[in-house]
């Protein structure tokens, strides 16, 4: 018996709607160990403003054979070379296709990328049932980065972000093993303020000032989803790395951007899209105060950090 489901999610003032005639498996815990929806609810939506953006979730025995399409971005897992998703178009339509063995998915979005169809196949063992997170892993992360791009509205970067208790917005951004977990771990610890994320924020503009919101993909760190997460100005930039005492370096435009850009998530398959979100960094660069912080692994690093003018 299907039955019609609506949830809406709400990321960086984005609403987008998941549509269905199919039911909802039955919640089990996240992966990570916390309570079932735990990842999901800092992004429940329930104002009367329309959607952005509409996802109609639909579960098929065959997932429908779009051909021919040009190909237009390929992923592939570092380890063994295996198929991860591509993203394809066809006349006005892009294509998102998941080459997961364990999560078949075929997506068909306008080119807006206000409407999109979603195709899952059944659950084993389940049937004919879909969680959102099948569709907020990973294809919502894709069409919002891909959304804010076309629109020059926004930039997904991969960092951690604090919200100090005055409102202001912190980011820690680096390569892999940098110290992005550690330190929201640290900062969470401290208990003055909030973190917002520990590896994926959206960094918008509004009135002429830039604003960072956490998103549902995290890190190897969760604790934080617990808390309300709320959005904050963005104050200052850190581009980390271990050091054998804590030291910090002000850093010019140029050098924040060449930091910066290698971070945010890119839409490589739209050539306007790329030249939106180098802009938007650029701006971000030229106007928010960026430093290098080369740190040691323990409390003292908060002091340190607040203790810069």
């Amino acid at each position: 018996m299907r039955r019609k489901t609506n949830i809406t999610l709400v990321i960086a003032e984005v609403i987008i709607q998941l549509r269905s005639a199919f039911q909802l498996e039955e919640v089990t815990p996240e992966p990570d160990g916390q309570p079932p929806g735990t990842r999901l609810a800092n992004f429940i939506y329930r104002g009367r403003r329309r959607p952005h953006s509409i996802i109609k979730v639909v579960i098929v025995k065959d997932l429908p054979e779009i051909r021919p399409a040009k190909g237009l971005f390929f992923t592939c897992h570092p380890d063994d070379g295996s198929g991860n998703w591509r993203f394809l178009k066809k006349g006005n339509a892009y294509i998102y296709e998941s080459l997961l063995p364990e999560k078949r998915q075929c997506m068909v979005i306008n080119k807006n990328l206000t409407r999109a169809t979603a195709y899952l196949v059944p659950k084993k063992d389940k049937g004919f049932v879909w969680n959102p997170i099948d569709i907020v892993d990973n294809f919502l992360q894709i069409l919002l980065m891909h959304y804010l791009a076309l629109r020059k509205q926004g930039i997904l970067v991969h960092s951690v972000a604090h919200r100090g208790a005055d409102g202001k917005g912190t980011v820690f951004a680096g390569r892999s093993g940098a110290g992005k977990t550690t330190l929201a771990k640290i900062w969470h610890g401290n208990r003055e303020g909030m973190i917002l994320n520990d590896d994926r924020i959206i960094v918008r503009k509004h009135n002429g000032r830039f604003v960072i919101y956490g998103t549902p993909w995290h890190g190897e760190f969760s604790e934080y989803l617990k808390s309300r997460i709320e959005l904050a100005s963005l104050d200052k930039l850190f581009f980390i790395h271990h050091a054998p005492h804590n030291r910090v370096r002000r850093l010019v435009p140029r050098e924040v951007f060449s930091l910066l850009y290698p971070t945010v998530f890119l839409p490589f398959w739209n050539k306007p899209c790329m030249q939106n979100i180098a802009g938007l960094s650029w701006d971000i660069a030229s106007t928010v105060a960026g430093y290098k912080l080369g740190f040691v692994n323990d409390e003292h690093i908060v002091s340190f950090v607040r203790n810069i003018a």
